[in-house]
């Protein structure tokens, strides 16, 4: 039995589809969604809520903070763009939208095993492609060895 389930949404093309399968299981199933966003730290390491704290001790330039702001507020809008496509498609199907920092393998796990997903649905590449490429398998791979939870891999 399905009742929460974990899709991570990245605004690509293969997220999309993840998305929509998500839908039609939750549908199925009166299952909730998360929509799960992972915005990896770019800025060496200094993300919008530590740049300030950071700030204080070491000079950066003001642009790296603002970038990093501008950064968080587009995977905002990804999200934005998930829960208005959900809502107009199933609407009655129980959807919320996190962004998280960090690496999105070990979030995405984490995310899962601390909220109780009952199961990860993701897309077979994302937005990250080229990363992908340079690495032994993609998130999707890792996700699916790590989780604790069944992993459901769209393409």
């Amino acid at each position: 039995m399905l009742s929460k389930i974990l899709v991570a949404f990245d605004g690509s093309e293969c997220s999309n589809r993840a998305l929509d399968f998500a839908l039609d299981l939750a549908e199925k199933y009166s299952a909730s969604i998360l929509a799960l966003n992972v915005l990896q730290n770019q800025f060496l390491g200094y993300t919008a809520d530590s740049y300030d704290r950071v700030q204080t001790t070491v000079s950066f330039p003001t642009t790296i903070g603002s970038v990093a702001v501008d950064f968080h507020k587009f995977h905002e809008g990804i999200l934005v763009k998930a829960s208005e496509k959900a809502a107009k498609e199933k609407p009655r199907v129980k959807v919320e939208t996190l962004l998280k920092e960090g690496n999105p393998t070990e979030v995405i796990v984490d995310t899962a095993k601390s909220g109780g997903y009952d199961i990860i649905v993701l897309g077979h590449s994302g937005a990250g492609r080229l990363k992908e490429a340079l690495y032994l398998g993609g998130t999707s791979e890792r996700v699916a060895h790590s989780a604790r939870c069944p992993v459901l891999i769209v393409r």
